[in-house]
C-alpha cells in the first residue's frame, strides 16, 4: 500500500492512528503524512508560555521526530492557521488535498472521523476536505476515517468525545505489537505531554485501551459485513 495520512496538527498522527501507521510502515508499505498546520495555537503544557512562532518551530521538529519513529517516509507541513481551518474555503482545502494525492499517488488515505474525535473544528474540516477530494479524484483510492470505539471513548475521563458508531466500524486493526512505537512517537511531542499524562488515568490503562485502532471505510462505500482486520481487506 501507499498510505497518505492527512491531519490538521502535529501530534494527530501519533495520538491518532500511530499504531496503524507504524504497523504498515514496518511491513514494508509506504507511509506519507500531510499536516495542515504547525500547531502554533496549542495551549497544552509548555506551549502555554510560548510565542506562536516559537511553538510552531518546536512542534514541527516534534512532528519530524515522531514521523521517524513511526516509519513515515515523507512529511509535508503546511502553514495554514491553527484553529482557523474552518475559515479556509472548501475549494482551497480540497485543492490542497488533491494536489498531495496527485504527488503521492496513494491507494489509501487516512484522516480523522468526520466528527473529529474531540469535535475540534480543524479535525472536522480536514475530514470533509479529504472526503470530497477523494471522491472528485475518482481514482482507485480508499478513504478511511480513524476514530475511537464507543468503549474506548467511554474509558477516557473528563473529555467529551465522539466515537465511531459501532455500525459504521468497518476495520479493527490490532496494534498491540506496535504500541511501543506509538508511545515513543507520542513522547516526541514533548510540548503536548499534558495530554499523555491525562491518558494515564484511562480506565483499564492506556495500553489496554489502545491495542486496537478502529476505522470506517468512507470511499468507496463498503459492503458491510464482518469487521475486517487489515486495511488491505
Amino acid at each position: 500500500m501507499r498510505i497518505l495520512a492527512i491531519f490538521a496538527h502535529p501530534d494527530d498522527e501519533s495520538y491518532g492512528p500511530g499504531g496503524t501507521l507504524a504497523k504498515y510502515a514496518r511491513e514494508g508499505h509506504e507511509v506519507f503524512l500531510l499536516t495542515f498546520t504547525r500547531g502554533e495555537a496549542g495551549t497544552l503544557g509548555i506551549c502555554k508560555n510560548m510565542a506562536p512562532d516559537e511553538k510552531a518551530r518546536m512542534r514541527r521538529q516534534e512532528l519530524l521526530c515522531a514521523a521517524r519513529v513511526l516509519g513515515i517516509r515523507d512529511v509535508q507541513v503546511l502553514t495554514y492557521p491553527d484553529g482557523q481551518l474552518n475559515t479556509i474555503s472548501y475549494a482551497e482545502g480540497e485543492s490542497v488535498v488533491m494536489k498531495e494525492i496527485d504527488r503521492v499517488r496513494p491507494d489509501t488515505v487516512i484522516t480523522f472521523h468526520d466528527r473529529g474525535i474531540s469535535g475540534h473544528p480543524d479535525h472536522v474540516v480536514v475530514a470533509r476536505w479529504c472526503r470530497n477530494a477523494v471522491r472528485q479524484r475518482d481514482a482507485d483510492i480508499r478513504l478511511f476515517y480513524f476514530g475511537l470505539s464507543p468503549q474506548q471513548a467511554s474509558r477516557i475521563p473528563n473529555r467529551q468525545l465522539f466515537p465511531i458508531p459501532p455500525s459504521d466500524i468497518t476495520h479493527a486493526i490490532s496494534v498491540k505489537e506496535y504500541l511501543p512505537f506509538k508511545i515513543k512517537a507520542i513522547h516526541c511531542h514533548q510540548s503536548q505531554l499534558e495530554l499523555w499524562q491525562m491518558l494515564q488515568s484511562v480506565e483499564g490503562g492506556y495500553v489496554h485501551n489502545a491495542e486496537v485502532e478502529y476505522f470506517m471505510q468512507v470511499w468507496p462505500p463498503p459492503a458491510y459485513g464482518a469487521v475486517a482486520v487489515d486495511l488491505q481487506e
